[in-house]
Order: C-alpha cells, then structure tokens, then sequence
C-alpha cells in the first residue's frame, strides 16, 4: 500500500549514501582530535612548514575558486545572499593565503608568528560571518543596496583583503604577539565562529531536508566543518598531530562545497542557478528548487498538453505543502507530497484534445476516458517512483473519503494522508480556476463547498488545516495572484 511506513523508509533511504558520507567527513577528523587530545603520548611534534605551506594553499585554491564562481554568479544574478556567499569564500581565500605565506622560514621570520595565528583565526571568523549572513533574513534595504554596489562592494573587500596581506607580511610586526595571548580574543573569535558557524549548519541542513539539493547539504557539512576547524584550532597545541587536523577539516570544507558546485554543473545546471536556488529562504521556493528535470519535463509537458489548467500542478503543489506543513510533515515527506501533487495529471498527457478541451457537459463515454488518467498517469511514472508516496499521490487524487472515488474506491485511512491533503488542494485550485467549460467560482462560494464536503469528499483534518493556510496560498500563489503578478514564485512550467 502507498504511504505505508515502507514506503516512506524507501524515500528516506534514498539520500543516506551521500548522508553518510558527510558523516564520516565530518566525524573522523573530529573524532581523530579527540582521540589525540585524550591520548598525549600518541600526539606527536611534526614540525614541517613546508607541509604547511602546501596544506594551507590547498585551502586557498579551493576557497579562491569558489570566491570566482560566486563572485561571477553574484555579478550574473544581482542576488545579495549570492554576494554574501562570495565574500565568504573571498574572505577564506585571501586571509588563509596570507597565514600560508606567513609560515616561518617563507616570507616572515619565526619571531613575527602572529600575523600566522591572526590570519588564521580571521580567515574562520569572516567566512563564517558571511555564510550565516547568507542564511538568515535580511532587510530588504540593505539587500537592495548590496544588490546595487555587488560589484563595487566586492572590489572594496578584495583590495581591503590585499591591503591586509600586504601589511601583514610586509610588516608583520605591525600584529602585537601577546595579541594570540590575550584570552579576550582568544575566546572571543572561538565563541563567534563557533555560534556562526552551527547557526548556518542549522539552517541549510533545513534547506537540504525540504529540498533534497546536494548544495545545501555541502554548505551545511563545510559550515559543520569550519566549526570543528576552530575548536582543533583553539585547543590543538602548534605543530602538534591534533593541531594539524584542523587545516584538513578546512581542506574538506571548501574542497566539499566546490565539489558540490562542479557537480551540479556537470549534471547540467550553471552555476549561477545553483547557487541562487541555494540562497532560498521560504520553505516552499527550496522544495520547488529540488524538482528533478524530469519531473520538471514532465510539468511542462503537461502544461503545453492542458493549457487550460496552466499553472494548475504548481499552485496545487503548493498548497499541498502548505497543508502538509500545517500537520507537520517531515520534509522528506513535504517533498514526495510537493512532487507527487504536481504530477498528479500526468496521465492527461495521453486523453484526446476533443474531451480534454470539450467546453460543454461531458457524456457519460468521455467522462469513463478522463477517469482513467490516475491509473494511466501512474502507469507513466512507476518506474520512476515505484512504491512511492508520489505514485500514491498520482493514482489517488480522485479517492474520497466516503470511498465514492476513482479509481480503486478506496476511504478514510486507506487512502493515504498525503493523498488526502493532495485530494483537497486539487479540488480547491480547480474551482478557483476558470476552464474550459466553467468561469472561476468565487473564494466564498468555493471556502463553502469545501466545508461542506468536510467528511465526505474531504478528510475533515485535512480541511481543517487547510482553512488554516488557504489565506496565505490566495493572496501568494493562487491563480487570481499569478494574473495580478503578485504571486511569490512563478510557475515552475511556464
């Protein structure tokens, strides 16, 4: 049965391999740390500068080639949370090359080590800064003005960064060495980067969750990463085992974001799209942004089939997720729901335009051809989504609650609940659009028909918790607001 827990386990499971990856990523340097940190005799001195050198422009190749590819999509895409990533990754780059050039015996003496520490500690601080910055709701003034001087803004910070290089390696005693002994800053810089960086981990783990993008997740693993990097750093004793853990925590972080942004280009999307759908705050756009391109083929496949329900599969997606996150849904489950309520007339593609477009009553003959679009539709997707929560989704739409539905009869609890919450957006958004045989019902009339159907057609919770939404999807994303052009997102399809 669809909706089963089964069913769910299977869509869960689908992201555990790359899950666990970031796991063992994240957890065995931290877990080395500790082990060393707990094991004196086995922390051993491994003075090399060389070796740092090469680990620490690792790190700046990495973080500089992520600082271009954002920059150029900060340019390209007048984001602000774009900039703010690019500043991020511009920060790391230029702050660690100047704590790798700054290694003893290179191109500053042993005795003027703080600019070493210094530049290392701020590289953590700014990146961290700037990829919270990026997570969190900002004012619009100040994102219009980013937006405005993104260019200028970037300029300013690199010479800024270059300034700071120069200085510090020209005269780096210009750096005072009971700086990196004065606990104040000390503390001051672990307590910032570590709550920074946690707060980013929290919020694009979230994004990652309802979205399922890969990008999310490596923002969220490098975020989880610069965290552990500072604690290494903090705790770890210089040219100790444990002290050296933490430029590879760094290493990872970066070398996990920029892998990420080479494979989503690879997979075909540029990377300014890839990161401006990662800089998504509102729930909705963030699963809308993880549709595949085949279920986004399939929508505008079906658009271009029924142009009479143009817009139909994305405002009922939405709405659908909406209701769902009002019973609180897991996102994983939001997002079979978003997928499956957007597909759910895939199986129209295959009826004739004659009865799909007929601007009278249908007989009884063109009606039984409709009726079969659930069972074709799921027929279309089931080897892509067998088992799933969205075939259920596909296949069931029409159920009702008293079983009076189409096309297996099924009622109450054997319709799965994402199948009900679908059932009620589909019948909302139909009736509040005009087609080829009706004009739009009203919102009132068409608020009255569902409570009166409460119980019959509909699952009472369902229409409980969506009177509890609809305000909120009529005034963002209903048909009515798509056509004053006032709707938050645009049509996936269109």
């Amino acid at each position: 049965m669809f909706g089963t827990p089964s069913a769910r386990n299977t869509l869960m499971r689908k992201s555990a391999p790359e899950l666990l990856v970031w796991v063992l990523v994240a957890g065995l340097p931290a877990a080395t740390f500790l082990w060393l940190e707990t094991h004196p005799a086995a922390n051993l001195s491994i003075v090399v500068p060389t070796g740092h050198f090469y680990v620490v422009s690792a790190v700046s190749v990495c973080s500089a080639a992520l600082a271009l590819v954002a920059g150029l999509g900060a340019l390209r895409t007048a984001n602000a949370r774009v900039l703010l990533l690019a500043l991020g990754f511009i920060s790391m780059a230029g702050f660690f090359a100047v704590h790798g050039l700054a290694t003893p015996g290179f191109l500053v003496q042993a005795e003027y080590r703080a600019v070493l520490g210094f530049s290392a500690r701020m590289s953590l601080v700014f990146a961290a800064l700037f990829l919270t910055l990026s997570a969190i709701d900002l004012p619009a003034r100040p994102l219009a003005a980013l937006v405005r001087w993104r260019g200028t803004v970037m300029a300013v910070w690199v010479a800024a960064l270059l300034g700071y290089g120069a200085a510090g390696l020209l005269y780096p005693e210009s750096i005072p060495p009971q700086l990196m002994s004065e606990q104040l800053f000390l503390r001051g810089t672990l307590g910032a980067v570590l709550a920074l960086s946690l707060f980013s981990a929290v919020r694009y783990y979230a994004g990652y969750r309802r979205s399922g993008l890969a990008m999310y997740g490596v923002v969220a693993l490098g975020s989880v990463l610069l965290f552990e990097a500072q604690v290494s750093m903090h705790f770890g004793v210089v040219w100790r085992e444990s002290w050296w853990i933490y430029h590879f925590q760094l290493l990872g972080a970066f070398a996990a974001m920029l892998g990420g942004v080479v494979s989503e280009y690879a997979r075909g999307s540029s990377t300014a799209v890839t990161l401006q759908g990662l800089t998504l705050r509102d729930p909705v756009a963030q699963i809308q942004a993880g549709y595949t391109k085949v279920i986004a083929a399939f929508a505008a496949s079906l658009e271009a089939r029924d142009g009479y329900t143009h817009g139909h599969g994305e405002r009922v997606a939405t709405l659908a997720m909406l209701i769902g996150e009002r019973l609180n849904f897991a996102p994983a489950r939001l997002r079979a729901l978003a997928q499956g309520a957007l597909l759910h007339d895939v199986g129209k593609i295959g009826v004739p335009d004659a009865v799909l477009n007929k601007t009278g009553p249908l007989n009884d003959e063109e009606f039984e051809v409709i009726k079969q679009h659930p069972t074709r539709g799921a027929q279309m997707l089931g080897s892509a989504f067998a088992g799933s929560l969205e075939l259920a989704v596909i296949r069931h739409h029409h159920e009702r609650f008293d079983g009076g539905g189409y096309p297996d009869g099924l009622a109450g609890a054997a319709i799965p609940l994402e199948v009900r919450v679908a059932s009620a957006a589909d019948v909302y958004d139909a009736l509040r659009s005009t087609r080829s045989y009706r004009k739009a019902w009203t919102r009132e009339v068409a608020l009255a028909h569902m409570r009166e159907q409460s119980g019959t057609h509909f699952d009472p919770v369902c229409i409980e918790a969506f009177l509890a939404v609809v305000d909120r999807w009529e005034a963002e994303y209903s048909a009515e607001a798509e056509e004053s052009g006032t709707a938050v997102l645009r049509p996936l399809a269109a």
